[in-house]
């Protein structure tokens, strides 16, 4: 059994007719935590948004692997039922509920299964953004 969580491979990704992302290979491994920061307009956000398949970025070649699965070209919502999810990172405060309780409730309703938290399972990529332009994503 593999140790890879997240394995990206030769991973070139366009906005419009932009290249933004240039052939990026990335891969974490179960228990490690990473940080991806740059500058404005380096990827960050293009890299969390392929991994998750956002229909406005096109992917033009390379492969993203989560836990031994491929899931370039699965939907979101496949790929969250799986446990890749995007978040703010300070997300509006609601009376009564914390930021975690919500991510375990919005887990368990889309997948079905009790909710574990990264540190637990080990099976998360969670990304925050608290400004689309001053983004740091946290991978877990």
């Amino acid at each position: 059994m593999s140790n890879k969580l997240l394995e990206i491979k030769d991973l070139h990704v366009n906005a419009q007719d932009k290249e933004i992302l240039k052939g990026i290979d990335l891969t974490i491994n179960k228990g490690e935590i990473h940080v991806i920061m740059g500058p404005n307009g380096s990827g960050k956000t293009t890299t969390a948004n392929a991994i998750l398949n956002n229909p406005l970025y096109n992917k033009v070649e390379g492969t993203i692997n989560f836990d031994g699965e491929d899931i370039t070209n699965l939907k979101t919502d496949e790929i969250a039922r799986k446990g890749v999810f995007m978040s703010f990172q300070l997300p509006e405060e609601i009376p009564g509920i914390s930021v975690a309780n919500f991510l375990k409730t919005a887990k368990g309703k889309v997948t079905g299964n009790s909710f574990r938290f990264a540190w637990e399972s080990q099976r998360w990529i969670i990304y925050f953004c608290h400004r689309p332009w001053l983004c740091t994503h946290t991978i877990i």
